[in-house]
């Protein structure tokens, strides 16, 4: 068409080439049709004169007539390309009855013949950014896989900084390739046809022929050279084709391409972009430790670009931290939110992501049109897919919190989309950057920023209902597997797909959804929302399912499962309330009309837990015969040994030590590994546990306290090894009391006691946390923290109120009484003991030192020695009945101190000197150096000794 081939013509911020047929705006490709790019030849090659509409369709279409209507068409589709790369400037006049004109100057650059190439005049390299935070170890590690291996793709979801990347790698390297390097923008470019070329206009090379391969080969052979080819996801075929070619010609090239997927051709080194590091979940985090981390780094910057006096405090620091985890750590997703901080401030924007991730924010302007939003982003990768892989993409929004291979093509293979398409789908999507992996576990996820991009999707198809019943369905058969099979490994792998459970139960309950797969999903799950401690809420998942029960499910043993997990977590959320009791009441009939033995030991164990917490101690003496004659009958060893650990804590409880142990004994070393294990699963509640911590308490009553430190620790040690809520707290709070009561430094008390109460108040445990908070009172009162002490007491006694957890609730509060009056209240300490409207009459566990503290009150209080020595006196009887050695040798000391009389002085310190002669270990324990030093005292008196320990 045109003389000039070897020209190039500038106008505006466009360059011409006219023998490559190709128009630039800087580095980026302008794409046109054929018949436009012919019109601008024309029009541009006579700039400032009128062509005639017969010589523009002349000169277009030489070989046969046109319409004037298709000329107008392509004059306007030539137009509109010349305003999307230069908004506001007018190129193209309309002469009217003449034809068209171009009116914007133009002028002749010189195009460089092979060999004259200048190519950093050509190439353009964008400029980089300022700061790029949190990628210098990708830059390190991509610049020495180009040197090594030549051939690099950096690949990754959209607005991962890809681009951001290889430029400032070029930047980096530009002194090893001597500036010779060259960007190459594919992602305006219409056809793979124009990678060749784009890449010839970059280096400046005019090739008068459709293949500019062969001129590149050789123009590239010269000298070392770094060519960036930049967003080749949507011509992966030509990308790589020119790529390859090149690559394997030319041994001094050096090729980096950013892509959404890798090339796939011989000599390609895949580099996979990561996320920017985003701190975990942590509400005590502060501003400088979130700091620490790129993706906070990255928000903070660019929320300063445009509030420069923006100061991260460490109030906000959580937030901020949450906004990057919610986006993944994209930087073009942090950036957009960045601006919305400016305008809604932190907690609003992190509200507004929760609410629902917003894909339209707008970012900057001068960002290529893929950028400017999160769905823009999206956009385009989505355009890039077939229509199967659109299809499975949007039914993968259903799940949540990642999923396996076999669950995606269980979920979205149907009639229409068979499993070995829907295989090769995850596979495309997942070398597209579509899908992300997860972890080590071969687990897959869509990022959030996709999830709610192909959640929109998906609800715009009419597959959404079809897609959440068989994901429901398909957790619903997973569970219910899981459910019989009793492998701990087997529940850990439930107990990561429960943001999927949640999902599905969610879909279920809801109106579009389905009620029975609902309940069916609530059943087979209780087990394992008991297992990883989500106790809360497997009581709203349960509740729910009770009351979408149909007349077919009642009295089955699907009922029986939930009411059963229902009252379990009520017990252990809420304490012993009515509520629960009835509950697991009704659990106990479903069982014994089903005849299911397991269901009845359940509730039997449960029922019985009820009444030794109120505490309730005839009941729960025969609910424990109970559970031991059903345990008989059904010949299992685990159930024996489950009845046998209620009889051991009822009888430590009524005083009975001697037959609480043996009954201790009996269950820890007859019981059945799988049947215990399966208690667990089922309430995330351990008996071995239970048993080795009153064990321990056993072991400190019959006077051994050494013993007593080492059962500790191993119910302790068994507790952590679970890893479940309940047991730690049961360790935990009675080796708190056990070591409470064997030493006088409270440090080791109080460690015990604080970690109590916070793992207590993390999975809402309220019993065990009210009696967290009244042993740190009582730590607090040795110290003589009086008021504060008081105030933390009551905290703790109401929580064991509302409970209904009654087992310490005396001892406590006569302890308390007894350290208040230590620190010298003596009046203010009957108060309190008075206020807990103690039974002195009852032969509980602590029975005796009750006893004991009343009579050491009544001596402060001036009710005279004959009122407290008649207290010591029950006690060590009572003591001594129940083989307490301890609380006989505080009683014993308690006496030989308060006497006076020769005679009964004489007598008391006999008795003492019997009751210490018993012990064989612990000497140095807080009871026997008191003991010692009463003993050793010649001629007791007032002052002596502190009668008061």
């Amino acid at each position: 068409m045109s003389g000039q081939h070897g020209t190039v013509l500038s106008f505006g911020p466009f360059e011409l080439s006219i023998g490559n047929r190709l128009l630039t705006n800087g580095a980026k490709v302008v794409p046109l049709g054929a018949r436009a790019m012919d019109l601008l030849i024309v029009l541009v090659e006579q700039a400032n004169k009128v062509v005639d509409r017969r010589t523009l369709i002349e000169r277009v279409w030489p070989k046969r007539g046109v319409e004037q209507v298709s000329l107008r068409v392509h004059i306007s589709a030539l137009r509109k390309a010349l305003d999307r790369s230069d908004p506001g400037r007018r190129y193209i006049a309309n002469v009217p009855g003449r034809g068209y004109s171009f009116v914007v100057p133009v002028t002749s650059l010189s195009s460089p013949m092979s060999g004259d190439l200048n190519p950093s005049s050509r190439s353009r390299l964008p400029a980089r950014l300022m700061r790029m935070l949190g990628r210098r170890n990708a830059l390190a590690a991509i610049q020495m896989k180009l040197a090594e291996q030549k051939f690099v793709t950096i690949v990754g979801p959209g607005g991962i900084g890809k681009t951001t990347v290889a430029v400032a790698v070029a930047h980096e390297m530009s002194a090893t390739f001597n500036s010779q390097i060259h960007f190459v923008d594919l992602s305006s470019l219409g056809g793979a046809s124009l990678v060749a070329p784009a890449v010839a206009a970059a280096l400046g090379v005019s090739v008068q022929t459709n293949n500019v391969v062969p001129a590149l080969i050789d123009r590239l052979q010269e000298r070392p050279t770094l060519i960036i080819l930049d967003c080749c996801e949507h011509l992966i075929d030509g990308a790589s084709a020119v790529a390859e070619e090149l690559i394997r010609r030319v041994p001094t090239l050096h090729l980096l391409a950013t892509s959404r997927e890798a090339m796939r051709v011989e000599g390609e080194h895949v580099y996979e972009l990561c996320a920017l590091e985003c701190p975990p979940e942590d509400t005590s985090l502060s501003a400088q430790e979130a700091l620490q981390y790129p993706a906070v780094q990255l928000l903070v910057d660019r929320v300063r670009a445009v509030r420069g006096d923006f100061e991260l405090v460490d109030a906000d620091a959580p937030l901020a931290a949450g906004i990057c985890r919610r986006l993944d750590g994209i930087p073009l997703a942090i950036e957009l939110a960045a601006g919305r901080v400016d305008i809604f401030g932190l907690r609003k924007t992190a509200s507004l992501l929760d609410d629902r991730l917003n894909l339209s924010w707008a970012g900057r302007r001068t960002a290529v049109p893929k950028h400017q939003t999160l769905n823009a982003a999206l956009e385009w990768s989505y355009d890039l897919l077939g229509e199967a892989e659109k299809r499975v993409l949007s039914r993968l929004s259903v799940f949540a919190g990642g999923f396996t291979f076999e669950a995606a093509v269980a979920v979205v293979a149907d009639e229409t989309i068979d499993e070995a398409n829907v295989s090769d789908c995850l596979w495309e999507l997942r070398s597209k950057s579509m899908i992300a992996a997860r972890g080590q576990e071969g687990r897959l996820r869509l990022l959030d920023t996709t999830l709610a991009f192909a959640s929109r999707r998906l609800a715009e198809s009419d597959e959404e209902g079809r897609c959440r019943r068989r994901h429901a369905q398909y957790f619903c058969d997973l569970f219910k597997q899981g459910a019989s099979m009793d492998m701990p490994e087997r529940r850990r792998a439930l107990g990561v797909e429960v943001d999927n459970l949640r999902a599905a139960l969610n879909w279920a309950f809801s109106v579009e959804g389905d009620a029975k797969i609902g309940v069916e999903l609530a059943a087979a799950s209780a087990s394992t929302w008991m297992a990883i401690a989500l106790l809360t809420e497997c009581r709203e998942w349960m509740t729910k399912a009770i009351g979408r029960l149909d007349n077919a499910s009642a009295g089955s043993r699907q009922e029986m499962i939930i009411q059963s997990a229902l009252a379990s977590c009520m017990m252990f959320t809420d304490g012993m309330t009515e509520e629960s009791y009835a509950t697991w009441a009704k659990a106990r009939l479903l069982a014994e009309c089903l005849n299911d033995t397991e269901c009845q030991l359940d509730s039997l164990l449960v029922l019985w837990a009820h009444q030794i917490r109120l505490p309730s101690y005839a009941e729960a003496t025969e609910l424990a015969d109970c559970c031991g004659d059903v345990a008989e009958r059904s010949g299992n060893r685990g159930a024996i040994a489950m009845a046998n650990y209620m009889r051991g804590v009822t009888y430590h409880h009524t005083g009975r030590i001697l037959q609480a142990e043996a009954y201790f004994e009996l269950s820890l070393h007859r019981d059945d590994e799988a049947s215990r294990q399966s208690l667990i699963k089922r309430f995330g509640y351990d008996r071995k546990v239970d048993a080795l911590a009153v064990l321990a308490n056993l072991a400190w009553l019959r006077g051994c306290p050494d013993q007593a430190r080492r059962l500790s620790l191993m119910s302790i040690a068994e507790a952590r090894q679970l890893d479940h809520a309940v047991p730690l707290c049961v360790a935990l709070a009675w080796a708190s009391f056990n070591t409470y009561l064997t030493g006088p430094d409270d440090r080791e008390t109080e460690a015990l006691a604080n970690e109590l109460v916070d793992h207590a108040a993390k999975y809402a445990v309220e019993s065990y946390h009210g009696l967290g908070l009244s042993m740190q009172a009582l730590c607090r009162v040795r110290r003589g923290e009086g008021d504060a002490a008081s105030a933390t007491l009551y905290c703790g006694l109401e929580k064991l109120s509302a409970a209904r957890y009654g087992v310490f609730n005396w001892i406590l509060q006569a302890e308390f009484a007894r350290c208040t009056a230590v620190a010298g209240r003596p009046r203010q300490g009957l108060a309190v003991f008075e206020r807990a409207k103690i039974n002195l009459g009852d032969t509980q566990w602590y029975a005796p030192e009750l006893r004991r503290i009343r009579g050491e009150l009544a001596l402060g209080n001036d009710e005279g020695l004959a009122v407290g020595r008649q207290y010591f006196l029950s006690a060590l009887e009572l003591s001594a009945s129940q083989a307490s050695l301890s609380w006989e040798l505080r009683a014993a000391t308690s006496l030989a101190i308060a006497e006076k009389s020769n005679g009964r002085k004489e007598a008391a310190w006999r008795a003492l000197q019997a009751t210490h002669a018993k012990f064989r270990e612990g000497l140095e324990t807080l009871d026997l150096r008191l003991a010692k030093q009463v003993l050793t005292v010649s001629n007791l008196h007032d002052g002596a000794a502190n009668s008061m320990h």
